[in-house]
């Protein structure tokens, strides 16, 4: 790896602090027994996107692709964030309000990363 490569934990820091600033939920995903689930759970007005972060160019594993492949057949939304322009992507994605048939957002309100 060259020395201008950005690491995986560089887009997942950059992930959390801009969930932070945008008031979304960004949440550590860990499920004991099962390995290859995606690393985060993002939470937002416009809904909630598990999240598989890779550096840029990175591949999932086989496992990985079979845990998510099965993830979105039962209906998840699951995205595979490489880089930081996918970050300020997705990010803006969720920050969207829903508006419901009242005309307020629903949802309990912002939230704090973790």
């Amino acid at each position: 790896m060259t020395s201008n490569a950005i690491r995986e934990r560089v887009v997942e820091s950059a992930l959390v602090t801009a969930c932070r600033r945008a008031g979304l939920l960004c949440l550590k995903f860990v499920s004991p027994g099962h390995d290859g689930v995606p690393d985060r759970i993002v939470i937002g007005p416009a809904g909630t996107v598990f999240v598989e972060v890779k550096r840029p160019g990175g591949r999932l594993r086989p496992l990985q692709q079979a845990v998510i492949g099965k993830m979105r057949a039962h209906g998840a939304d699951v995205r595979v964030i490489d880089g930081l322009a996918g970050v300020t992507a997705l990010v803006a994605e969720l920050s969207e309000a829903r508006l419901g048939e009242d005309g307020r957002r629903g949802g309990p309100g912002p939230g704090r990363c973790g």
